[in-house]
């Protein structure tokens, strides 16, 4: 199995893989599209695209997209095949008991980085002031090269944000809190989100191909438009969170996404597993 095949390839020298072993499976979970755009222009991403198709292609019998946000590639599914750590669910088990209390609000974890989503964050909170809407309060928790810039963003626009620095999203630092904003749009598939709703939260997402494993959860809140995400921002900070079903646990674990895993190589044939 090859994480990021795409890339890991480069370099590679000797004998091919699909040459020395019965079947190569390479997993995909970087949109390293979106930010050769962001960060280097469309004419590079161009010619990283073709060179994606290329190594995966020559390298991989199966290529196991974690969502469709990644560019189409040679013998490629789309399917999830993460799971979250044991001790994600059991705060979850934790916060489903009848004497649980959520003691704060909303917040956001992940690396400061524009690309990260922050600036759709901070763009959405604008939109509420200028709706004459009661403020959100909103802790971000991470550390990251944008940092700086961000905190002035949010100080020049008098947003009632606050940050924090990096720290493990299971600790007690993070239980308390009822819902988990994530506005990326970069990402393939979020851990952070799947950790959350393992943790029994509320989370608030944008309807995008990267995140369509999450819409099947009932704590999962999806906009499509600014004023969306607000809605859906005042509903969670009003409602409680439904308790995980023995279901929703499965999808999250790492036996689920085990049998995910093993579910997508059931079509492959000795057919499509010959050397190239």
């Amino acid at each position: 199995m090859l994480e990021e095949p795409e890339h890991l390839t480069w370099y590679h020298s000797g004998h091919n893989w699909r040459h020395r072993f019965k079947l190569v499976v390479g997993v995909v979970h970087t949109n390293y599209i979106y930010y050769a755009k962001m960060y280097l222009g469309s004419s590079y991403a161009r010619v990283l695209r073709q060179l994606n198709i290329w190594m995966c292609g020559a390298y991989c019998d199966r290529v196991i997209k974690l969502s469709d946000t990644i560019q189409p590639l040679p013998r490629a599914v789309v399917c999830n095949v993460h799971g979250v750590r044991a001790s994600f669910l059991d705060v979850g088990r934790r916060a489903a008991s009848p004497l649980h209390r959520w003691k704060k609000g909303a917040y956001f974890l992940g690396k400061v980085l524009w690309a990260k989503g922050h600036r759709l964050l901070l763009e959405y909170l604008t939109l509420q002031r200028e709706l004459g809407l009661e403020p959100t309060h909103v802790d971000v928790y991470g550390g990251g090269d944008d940092l700086p810039a961000i905190e002035a963003a949010v100080a020049e626009g008098e947003l009632d944000v606050a940050f924090f620095r990096p720290t493990d999203h299971s600790g007690p630092e993070l239980r308390g809190y009822k819902v988990f904003v994530n506005p990326s749009q970069s990402e393939v598939l979020s851990t952070t989100t799947a950790e959350a709703l393992a943790m029994g939260k509320f989370v608030i997402i944008e309807r995008h191909p990267s995140n369509e494993f999450f819409l099947q959860f009932r704590n999962t809140l999806a906009y499509d438009t600014p004023q969306g995400f607000l809605a859906a921002l005042d509903h969670a900070l009003r409602s409680q969170p439904e308790p995980l079903s023995a279901e929703e646990r499965r999808a999250l674990s790492w036996e689920g996404a085990t049998e995910r895993f093993i579910g997508a190589l059931s079509n492959c044939t000795q057919g499509n597993l010959l050397p190239t």
